[in-house]
């Protein structure tokens, strides 16, 4: 099942709005061509702003885009949750990791 909600620029300006909330997030590419989203990267944290802008300073792919958010409040959760999008979508950027 997809990442649920809306997308966002994946942008200094916009990362330092986003709310320091536990989360499961996707970081994606757009193809204007195909008007399709690029699952790149699947990851977890609790605390979305400050991962996000980790990721602005150290891209896990490159080509990122957007980014796709869900909150949750436990860890557990999280992490099923990112274990299931992962397998959904095999991102590049996490095959890269496990190498």
């Amino acid at each position: 099942m997809p990442i649920n909600g809306s997308h966002y620029v994946f942008s200094r300006t916009v990362v330092s709005a986003v709310y320091e909330v536990g989360a499961v997030y996707g970081l994606f590419r757009y193809s204007p061509e195909t008007r399709i989203f690029y699952c790149l990267y699947v990851g977890e944290t609790d605390n979305l702003r400050r991962r996000l802008s980790e990721h602005l300073n150290n891209p896990p792919a490159a080509g990122i885009t957007h980014f796709f958010a869900e909150t949750y409040g436990s860890a557990t959760q999280r992490r099923e949750r990112e274990a299931a999008l992962i397998a959904e979508f095999q991102p590049v950027g996490n095959a890269q990791l496990r190498r």
